[in-house]
């Protein structure tokens, strides 16, 4: 083997590959950026998107009863893409990426497979929703707490940027108290073995 050669694959073999250096970030942050992403873009192609086909919100009317329909249909459509996107995008990369070492099913709310992880994800996400909507139409709205990135909007209203962000904070509090949850009754039933163990010896 020439010199040349040698030279160029211990080269080759200091410098780190792409896959390396993506496997350095850590697996919570790509998984968050990920579903601040999926819920933006469920926005975006759902409420957004949806004018193009014809889905417009604006000239439905202002009396009450209007306007609580067109609510509850926005929760039903942003539910039902946020749960689509979670299902068949976001959680086969959670499972992709899953390891003894790196249990990363602490970060998604939906784990299981088969036909019950569609619906639970839709029903995870229509309550999800239904928070959400509430968070931008009492909280963030009359305040001007949207982001306006135009001008268009006056700081009001379903934004996709504000949006995915208020998912992250609210799936982050449905999270913790799932792990909180499992690990209760993991040392529940660790203490419950130990004792068995104690009263056979």
């Amino acid at each position: 083997m020439s010199k040349k050669v040698k030279e160029e694959k211990t080269i080759a073999e200091q410098k780190p590959s792409a896959l390396d250096k993506i496997s350095k970030v850590p697996s919570w942050l790509i998984i968050l950026l990920l579903k601040y992403w999926a819920a933006a873009a469920a926005v975006f192609f759902s409420l957004i998107g949806g004018l193009s086909i014809g889905l417009d919100f604006g000239e439905l009317g202002d009396d009450p009863l209007t306007v609580l329909s067109t609510d509850i249909i926005i929760i039903i459509i942003l539910g039902l893409f946020m749960g689509l996107f979670m299902n068949y995008m976001i959680r086969p990369i959670v499972n992709l990426m899953y390891s003894r070492k790196n249990n990363t099913h602490r970060y998604n709310m939906v784990n299981v497979k088969g036909i019950l992880s569609l619906f639970a994800n839709l029903g995870y996400h229509f309550v999800v929703s239904i928070v959400l909507f509430f968070i931008t139409a009492f909280v963030l709205s009359p305040n001007g707490l949207v982001l306006d990135l135009f001008g268009t909007t006056g700081n009001a209203g379903i934004e996709p940027f504000t949006y995915g962000l208020c998912y992250i904070v609210v799936d982050f509090v449905f999270l913790f108290i799932k792990n909180v949850s499992i690990d209760l009754v993991k040392r529940y039933r660790y203490k419950k073995q130990m004792r068995v163990g104690e009263s056979n010896v």
